[in-house]
């Protein structure tokens, strides 16, 4: 027979979960209007599952380092983490996917932003 501690439990757990896929996640990066012309790809980044199940949000900003005659990112640098290593790390797999125009861009700084939307 289950006591009234362990049916707390379930309902708590079961509220939680119910609450967790109710928010949706939300990354973005934003990069001004003015640069989007000389840009062919921008991907967003995707949520990593382990921050999200442990609802880790965060806000940071990358410095991408563009080859000049190919246009990909060549290095990515956080320089202002969100405080979540792993909030990092999937900014700067998406930002390593980014594409500009050859003999555009060299350099180009972007803030992310992982948080839950209600």
């Amino acid at each position: 027979m289950q006591t009234h501690r362990q049916h707390t439990q379930i309902v708590f757990a079961l509220l939680l979960a119910i609450a967790s896929s109710a928010l949706s996640a939300e990354p973005d990066a934003t990069v001004v209007p003015s640069m989007r012309p000389y840009m062919f790809s921008m991907p967003r980044p995707q949520y990593p599952e382990e921050a999200r199940r442990r609802l880790i949000t965060g806000s940071g900003r990358c410095e991408l380092v563009f080859d000049l005659d190919t246009g990909r990112v060549t290095r990515v640098i956080v320089i202002e983490s969100s405080g979540s290593k792993l909030l990092d790390d999937a900014a700067v797999r998406t930002y390593l996917r980014w594409r500009a125009r050859p003999r555009k861009m060299t350099r180009m700084r972007v803030p992310f932003t992982f948080t839950f939307a209600r």
